[in-house]
């Protein structure tokens, strides 16, 4: 049984995106038939390492990241070409393995797509994000002559494809996010049951209005507002994030991956912007319109905060699930023709 070994934010990262993205993709890649693990490596700076290990649900996470088969040695910068002989294959992605200058050095970031891979190896990226469509110039010098000795790319937001053409003269597919690997029945095998009664939920990167909206629906339905996350300090493990999601009668959010479950579950919900400019190609939030304009719930988008949509008309039922049904099946084509190659 081929070996395949995956890269991408995995350690210490206790952010619901990263640790279900790294379930997911791991989960996925087994059920192809392949012997697959995350590799242990520490990918973020010290800032960031410390302020995830004091967060409230820091061991939450922490038990939840150990459930996910990985290597036991952890990798750095300087070893990390030390794991090349227990691998067959080599997997990069998903979530922003290609951005996030604030969190991954220059140093790390060769590392994201697969620089200490030899050319006799299978080097594959899956659903790599750069967070927006583009990056600034100095990054994209760094990292592109790795893209270029990829053997199979492709990309989370469709967005993104102009530009990473021109790191890679090959083909440059767009696959789902993990997470939409698997499908609700998968989900809800690891989902934990929430509280029984009607909520509306809010999970909010950083201060975008989110709350404020929330507080105006509970005085509106009369029902309790639960928050997982304050400015992306996570306050409940990926299990329980699941469950609130699944059950909320509405969601309010700013985050990507609290997107892409209440489009599984099919919960009403809003997504609130978290800059400025959205539409510029290096704004986080163009891999949220990427996101919303795949499953044709652009509407769900907060364009202008004095002028919010109305989470009432949020329907599904434009949702060709064949069509959603289709696009996993030719994402798990990808993955499988590239790993058997």
């Amino acid at each position: 049984m081929k070996r395949v070994g995956i890269i991408t934010l995995y350690y210490k990262n206790y952010n619901y995106g990263g640790q279900l993205g790294a379930y997911a993709l791991q989960k996925a890649i087994a059920k192809l038939g392949f012997h697959c693990e995350q590799i242990t490596f520490k990918w973020l700076n010290e800032h960031t390492l410390q302020t995830y290990e004091s967060a409230k649900g820091a061991e939450h996470f922490r038990i939840f990241s150990e459930s996910i088969p990985h290597s036991k040695r952890l990798y750095t910068v300087s070893d990390i070409a030390e794991c090349v002989d227990d691998y067959d294959s080599f997997v990069c992605g998903s979530d922003q393995i290609w951005g996030l200058p604030w969190v991954i050095s220059d140093g790390v970031l060769p590392c994201m797509a697969l620089s200490f891979v030899p050319a006799s190896k299978t080097k594959i990226a899956y659903a790599a994000s750069m967070g927006g469509a583009e990056i600034e110039p100095d990054r994209k010098s760094i990292l592109a002559p790795h893209v270029n000795s990829l053997d199979f790319v492709s990309v989370r937001e469709k967005s993104a494809i102009p530009f990473v053409s021109t790191m890679n003269n090959g083909v440059i597919a767009h696959v789902l996010d993990p997470v939409m690997l698997l499908d609700r029945s998968e989900w809800d095998e690891i989902c934990a049951a929430p509280v029984e009664k009607a909520y509306i939920l809010t999970y909010d990167l950083r201060d975008t209005g989110v709350q404020e909206y929330a507080e105006a629906l509970s005085r509106k339905y009369g029902y309790e507002i639960i928050t997982l996350a304050a400015a992306g300090a996570a306050t409940v493990g990926p299990e329980e994030f699941v469950g609130y999601i699944k059950h909320a009668k509405y969601f309010i959010t700013s985050a990507f991956h609290g997107a892409v479950f209440a489009i599984l579950y099919k919960v009403p919900f809003l997504v609130f912007p978290v800059s400025d400019n959205p539409q510029d190609p290096k704004s986080m939030d163009s891999r949220l319109l990427a996101l919303l304009d795949t499953f044709r719930l652009s509407s769900c988008y907060v364009y202008d905060t004095s002028n919010i949509p109305n989470i009432d008309e949020v329907t599904f039922h434009h949702i060709d699930e064949s069509k959603t049904s289709a696009f996993r099946d030719s994402s798990l084509q990808f993955l499988k023709a590239a790993l058997e190659f």
